[in-house]
């Protein structure tokens, strides 16, 4: 699927109307909305759109029928059923005056009416009523040509298109720029681009024409025709940096390497275009090349230091890199910059604070996530509550929580079993996971989460029973042959079983600071110190949490390298001075 891009914002033109969707009398036109676009399509465009109205009617056009009792009355009955919201029979006495008058003010009226009633087979026949009695009404046209649009009727709407053109030859570009917004997904692609290449046909010579043509085919999955058509319109505009993001996004359907590459050409002969080098880091993203997307957009902040888009890119890309710190930096200056629509970057900001054992930040941050990221902030609130010791709360925002799946049922077993885990009764943890087990025996998270709680208890045994089913459960889980190797490896004699299981996670995801930690510990418990040191430090450059800072500072100590070791132990201990297996190395070494 296309990375999506924004298109150049257009100033209004009175065929913009066309795409913002019905109106109501003199309310402001529906904002442009592209959540049903096809995923071929650019998608968005942006446009700043006002009604048209016609307010001044030639005089010619106007009613010469006297007021009568009976028109006044039915005016009159027209206006107070939609004010008592009888909209349907407000709707059809409009309609009927719009029949008896000819007025092209009624027919308007009448139209508004229909459209805000729903009644939207009324409308178009108002709507024609309308353009009858002002045959130059461009407001008519753009309204019935919506109604149109709305009903499939895409070759009844033709002619008025061409009306319009005709009536705003300097609207006919940013019309066919935004011309792929009339179609939503019900639309016969095959019939709105038979509608497109007539219409464009006519315009040879604007490149817009040709970017509709492309989108147009797009949609049909000619890409080829519509990498040709970008071709012929970037020949015709050679930077036009909209029809390159749509080239590239084209492109990456076919080979992402092949986008990546145009875009570096094309960046070669715009180097300062700022549009054009966060299109390519998106696409480098896409091609799971994180390192150069992350310098293209390092590159980017370097020209343009507060540029959004290269700082949610960079700061998303630290993430997953576990870069917390750039990661924090760059997301809560987005925010800072533009505070709108950001409850994804909140929530991850809330992430990030939790992995720094910043919980009361964290805290603040789910309490400001909204929107379709509301949940998952809701789900995180327990656990964080109980590490800032507020059990009771924690308590309260797990019973808030919905219940209506197996799935949500789990997840409120585990919160519950966390919040004795964080204040150390692993007793209660594991009988509340237990209860959970007789009900859901096949669990596996229910599974996993009662092995660490039997591992903390000393049940030594349950947790190595608990995580042998877990990688039965799960046989090709890099996560549970870890679990269990290193289970076997701390609390058992069994190391070779330990080095085949880790051997074997390690296969599976050779960049995990997780299982390179165990890896590391079973070389140190294995004697070989050298090679424990160096994939403790792989580890610990990934993840530097307490767990491997211990690890490390126990290899190095052993090495020889005890200030190096106690570095890693103060550092650790700012981070999380009641981690247990911190305590017990600072304890094992005497360190001070």
């Amino acid at each position: 699927m296309p990375v999506p891009f924004r298109l150049t914002t257009f100033k209004h033109s009175a065929l913009c109307l066309l795409i913002s969707g019905l109106f109501l009398g003199g309310c402001a036109a529906v904002p442009v909305s592209t959540s049903s676009t096809a995923a071929n399509e650019p998608a968005e465009v942006v446009a700043e759109t006002e009604t048209v109205r016609d307010e001044s009617f030639a005089p010619e056009t106007l009613s010469r029928m006297p007021l009568t009792n009976d028109l006044l009355l039915r005016f009159l009955v027209a206006e107070v059923s939609l004010q008592r919201g009888r909209t349907a029979l407000s709707a059809q006495t409009w309609h009927d005056l719009a029949n008896r008058t000819h007025d092209p003010r009624v027919a308007r009226r009448a139209t508004e009416v229909a459209v805000g009633a729903g009644q939207l087979g009324l409308a178009q026949e108002t709507a024609q009523q309308w353009i009858a009695a002002a045959p130059n009404s461009v407001g008519a046209r753009q309204i019935l040509l919506t109604l149109l649009i709305r009903a499939d009727r895409i070759e009844d709407a033709k002619p008025h298109i061409e009306a319009l053109l005709a009536a705003k030859p300097e609207d006919a570009a940013s019309f066919f720029m935004q011309m792929h917004l009339l179609w939503d997904k019900t639309t016969d692609r095959k019939v709105a681009w038979k509608l497109t290449d007539e219409l464009t046909q006519k315009y040879p010579q604007l490149p817009e024409a040709h970017f509709a043509r492309a989108v147009a085919m797009a949609n049909q999955e000619r890409f080829n025709d519509a990498l040709a058509e970008l071709s012929i319109a970037l020949a015709a505009r050679p930077n036009w940096e909209t029809a390159i993001q749509y080239k590239a996004q084209l492109l990456a359907n076919q080979s992402p390497a092949a986008s990546v590459e145009f875009l570096e050409k094309t960046i070669k002969d715009n180097p300062m275009s700022l549009t054009l080098r966060n299109s390519l880091a998106r696409q480098l993203v896409a091609a799971q090349r994180l390192p150069e997307a992350l310098q293209g957009y390092q590159e980017i902040l370097k020209l343009q230091g507060n540029n959004l888009d290269a700082l949610i890119g960079s700061g998303l890309i630290a993430l997953q890199q576990r870069d917390f710190d750039t990661a924090y930096s760059n997301l809560s200056a987005a925010i800072k910059q533009n505070p709108r629509n950001v409850d994804n970057l909140r929530y991850y900001l809330g992430q990030i604070s939790e992995e720094r054992y910043r919980f009361d930040e964290a805290l603040s941050w789910y309490s400001q996530v909204g929107g379709d990221f509301a949940a998952l902030a809701k789900k995180r609130l327990p656990r964080v509550l109980a590490r800032l010791g507020r059990t009771e709360e924690a308590r309260k925002a797990i019973a808030a929580l919905p219940s209506d799946t197996e799935q949500a049922k789990v997840e409120r077993i585990q919160m519950e079993a966390q919040l004795y885990r964080e204040a150390r009764n692993y007793k209660k943890g594991v009988e509340i996971l237990s209860k959970g087990l007789v009900t859901y025996p096949q669990s596996t998270d229910l599974v996993y989460d009662r092995a660490l709680l039997a591992d903390m208890q000393g049940d030594y045994a349950l947790a190595e029973s608990d995580l042998r089913k877990y990688v039965e459960l799960m046989p090709a889980n890099a996560q549970g042959m870890n679990a269990l190797g290193y289970t076997l490896l701390t609390r058992t004699t069994k190391l070779s079983e330990a080095e085949v299981l880790l051997e074997q996670a390690i296969a599976l995801e050779p960049d995990s600071p997780v299982i390179l930690d165990s890896l590391g510990w079973l070389r140190y418990k294995q004697g070989r110190l050298q090679e424990a040191s160096t994939l403790l430090k792989r580890a610990y450059s990934k993840l530097a949490e307490p767990d491997v800072a211990a690890h490390l500072a126990e290899v190095l100590w052993q090495l020889g390298e005890k200030t190096e070791a106690k570095k890693l132990i103060d550092a650790a201990v700012l981070i999380d001075a009641k981690n247990e297996t911190l305590l017990e190395t600072i304890q094992r070494l005497g360190i001070h």
